[in-house]
């Protein structure tokens, strides 16, 4: 762990007395997997940050790392302080994560100056047991060069990694092998952190087995959208799903984790489309009672000799309305029986 460095390091340039520090690595982490920091086992080892040093004129010089940790409601703390011995810089110098862990550098660790608080990691270890990847808070890298004698900071950067761990997308309607009544149902899923999706539907034809296959090939994807959001209806203007036809649907994301961009898939779930027999009503808004009050009103004035105003009366109570299924029926759906 004494090799627990800065590292995933956005790209920076920054100059100090004729020195000039660039380094570059991913500007976003998501995730960070624990075995990827596992410096025993180098050539598993990602590359995680390449960084460029070059000065006008030969220098030596050393490097200070230092790792902090915000974790939850916790105070943020040291995990890691870090020096190396003095080393020359020509003129130009790279090296890498990998390089560093390998020993294929003239940098050497300072173990008398570096300090790893053991505590520290293994409460990181302790809450990356059940997913194997660093506990989701702020990680905050800081990286000094300086001069032989420490007397003067060349060139320093620091950075804060929001790590969310965003490694689910649960699907919630259309509910799993359930069934749905309209031909453009709304889907929803849950996904936290996660900002970017795209769903898939694809119509199950009837050679195809298991929902793998089915998600296999696009002759029978019959909608694929990319959205912010985790509700969307199925658009009118898609080839709308079809009465008594299975279909399956998932949707994806990616992150950016410590092994470079990452996908997410949910998983598979299926529905039937089932509009059944609709049922068209057409009935008044009057209750039943209200109805009997006026046909009693309408009866009693033209037995009192004043038809006109029953007849009136008759004509004014005609408002009703149209019935789908016992519901009152859309504007649309009115338009589309006419």
């Amino acid at each position: 762990m004494k090799k627990f460095l800065a590292f995933f390091i956005v790209f920076t340039s920054i100059v100090f007395a004729q020195v000039n520090l660039q380094v570059s690595a991913p500007a976003t982490l998501d995730q960070v997997n624990i075995a990827d920091l596992d410096v025993s086992k180098l050539k598993d080892l990602p590359l995680l940050f390449t960084i460029f040093i070059t000065s006008q004129n030969p220098v030596t010089m050393k490097l200070h790392f230092q790792v902090f940790a915000k974790i939850g409601n916790e105070p943020e703390s040291i995990l890691a302080d870090a020096w190396t011995l003095p080393f020359d810089v020509e003129r130009v110098l790279s090296f890498t994560n990998q390089d560093l862990a390998a020993g294929r550098t003239n940098i050497k660790n300072d173990g008398n100056k570096t300090k790893v608080y053991e505590d520290k990691i293994k409460r990181v270890k302790e809450l990356a047991q059940s997913t194997g990847r660093l506990p989701a808070g702020s990680y905050r890298f800081v990286i000094q060069l300086l001069d032989q004698a420490e007397l003067s900071v060349l060139a320093s950067w620091e950075k804060i990694y929001e790590v969310m761990n965003p490694s689910r997308i649960d699907l919630v309607a259309p509910g799993y092998q359930s069934e749905v009544r309209t031909q453009f149902p709304i889907f929803r899923w849950v996904a936290p952190y996660l900002k970017e999706f795209e769903i898939y539907v694809y119509e199950k034809l009837p050679n195809q087995t298991t929902p793998e296959e089915v998600v296999s090939g696009d002759k029978n994807l019959r909608w694929r959208f990319k959205t912010n959001d985790t509700q969307i209806q199925y658009p009118q203007n898609a080839l709308p799903l079809e009465n008594g036809k299975e279909y399956f649907w998932f949707v994806k994301s990616s992150i950016t984790g410590s092994r470079g961009i990452e996908e997410i898939r949910s998983e598979i779930w299926s529905f039937k489309v089932n509009l059944g027999e609709q049922t068209v009503q057409i009935t008044p808004n009057l209750t039943p009672e209200q109805r009997r009050t006026i046909d009693n009103l309408i009866k009693s004035l033209n037995q009192g000799g004043n038809s006109e105003i029953a007849n009136l009366l008759g004509k004014i109570v005609s408002d009703f309305q149209v019935l789908i299924d016992g519901r009152p029926i859309s504007a649309s759906e009115l338009s589309e029986l006419l």
